[in-house]
């Protein structure tokens, strides 16, 4: 009798992991939430994602197999697909070139999705989010971890370069990411070698939004441990796609030990409020570069952020042009002192305010606020 119960409770929990992706109970109220009227993703139609699902679009997923079924049954009806656990999407098998992971790494989500883990334990490593070509799209709840490219690509003059993001937004309006932890995690830039005498990088990095991608508002969330954080327009010559477009908005998240582009931005408008930025120019590993590049016909207002970077004394060190000239700053703190730019930089400050209502808090109270709820499991 005991054997018998033994292995009817080992078959159902295999059940768990390889029974298909269908409909399954909402664990997490969360997920039938829409974007918030105070950022770009809530602007014109908004962004719902898969809130209206029926219950037969509802999905629990435990492993890469379910995740790519619930995408598939869904379609583009709005649909809520919930994490549970890790999902590994090497499933166990490292990947051996660049075909390799370019064909299996990659997870493209469909139009009015919303992918939310049910708490703090929902991951998803070796991997990259797709959100290429599709409208009104949610991600909240998760940790997502860097991937790491298994064969970079060696670019004469400029070393070891690779690809592959956790999130790649591209060609897609109207979307919502929320408390999501992205992190270097298991494998940091200490750990590379080196490759004929170069730097064996393999990482890129963490979010990009791209080709004409528009009204996206990136909050609560938690960028840690990386170089090339979040680029904004990929490209100078690609402004018949990007101008007009690319507007974001970026507001309290925690920004902490990462190196540059927070974000790097091209032909778009970033409106960053209420974030928080932790850094130190003199760490060995992570040492903080800039938080906004300004690139060609880019523009960043920032609002009442809060930078605590050691070794930082000047405004003009959190702000880099790269041929860009907009941006503007109003009532953000550096090191416990208003934020200004001296002499050292100079920029146009004619950036008009967004047209959605936003209420920021003092900088002040962001150390706490914004460390309490950043972040994968503070939802």
């Amino acid at each position: 009798m005991k054997k018998t119960l033994v292995c009817s409770g080992v078959a159902a929990v295999l059940a768990l992991f390889t029974m298909p992706a269908y409909s399954a109970a909402l664990l997490i109220a969360k997920a039938t939430e829409v974007a918030p009227k105070s950022g770009w993703a809530g602007y014109d139609a908004g962004t719902t994602g898969g809130s209206k699902a029926t219950s037969a679009n509802i999905y629990q997923v435990r492993n890469k197999q379910q995740l790519v079924d619930a995408i598939k049954n869904g379609g583009d009806s709005a649909k809520i697909i919930q994490v549970i656990g890790t999902l590994d999407i090497s499933e166990g098998a490292p990947y051996r070139s660049v075909a390799d992971q370019k064909s299996r790494s990659q997870i493209p989500l469909t139009a009015n999705t919303t992918l939310i883990g049910t708490d703090k334990n929902a991951k998803i490593v070796n991997g990259s989010l797709v959100v290429s070509k599709v409208n009104n799209v949610i991600i909240r709840n998760l940790y997502l971890e860097t991937p790491v490219d298994v064969a970079p690509k060696f670019e004469s003059g400029d070393g070891w370069n690779a690809e592959w993001d956790s999130l790649t937004i591209s060609e897609s309006e109207h979307v919502w990411v929320d408390h999501v932890t992205f992190s270097d995690g298991s494998f940091t830039d200490d750990q590379y070698g080196k490759k004929d005498g170069w730097k064996y990088v393999q990482h890129d990095g963490m979010l990009d939004i791209k080709k004409g991608s528009d009204y996206i508002t990136v909050s609560h969330s938690h960028f840690n441990q990386h170089d090339k954080t979040m680029l904004i327009g990929h490209s100078d010559s690609n402004k018949s796609q990007d101008a007009g477009k690319l507007r974001v908005t970026l507001h309290n998240n925690l920004f902490e030990d990462v190196t540059q582009r927070v974000p790097r931005v091209r032909f778009g408008r970033v409106h960053a409020y209420n974030n928080l930025y932790l850094g130190d120019i003199t760490r060995p590993v992570y040492p903080y570069l800039y938080s906004f590049g300004i690139g060609k016909e880019g523009g960043v207002l920032s609002e009442k952020n809060y930078f605590s970077v050691n070794g930082a004394t000047d405004g003009c060190e959190l702000v880099k042009s790269f041929t860009g000239t907009l941006f503007k700053d109003s009532g953000s703190v550096l090191n416990n002192a208003g934020m200004t730019l001296s002499g050292k930089c100079s920029f146009s400050s004619a950036l008009p305010q967004p047209p959605y209502s936003y209420n920021p808090v003092e900088p002040g109270k962001l150390p706490n606020l914004v460390k309490a709820n950043a972040g994968v499991g503070k939802i």
